[in-house]
């Protein structure tokens, strides 16, 4: 199983911040920008210090890194997506979770229809 392809630059990770199209949730904000090729989505996961100290920060990443990798197989190629954790991540139901990040990719235009490599 391979794993995620992640945002690694800090300028890959500004561009975003700066000129993506923003969906907010009361979970999750989810930031992209499409890039000019057909590579893999790469994906950043954020948590700032509103979100709590660092063991509730570090929950909060990996609950939306389990929520996103769950639908990761139907998010478009080629485009750079920035989760941002917020206070109610730790707090929130998985499935509420699931459902905030799915709104909010589909509203991004990110998401598509299960694919035969969904897993």
């Amino acid at each position: 199983m391979r794993g995620l392809v992640t945002l690694r630059r800090q300028s890959d990770l500004d561009r975003v911040f700066q000129s993506g199209a923003w969906q907010r949730r009361p979970e999750v904000a989810v930031g992209c920008v499409l890039r000019d090729d057909t590579d893999e989505p790469r994906v950043a996961f954020v948590a700032g210090r509103r979100v709590g100290k660092a063991v509730r920060r570090n929950r909060a990443r990996r609950r939306l890194r389990e929520a996103y990798r769950l639908m990761a197989g139907r998010v478009r190629a080629g485009a750079d997506i920035v989760l941002v954790a917020r206070e109610a991540t730790c707090d929130a139901d998985f499935r509420r979770l699931q459902l905030s990040l799915e709104s909010a990719l589909t509203h991004a235009g990110l998401l598509g229809e299960a694919g035969a490599d969904d897993r």
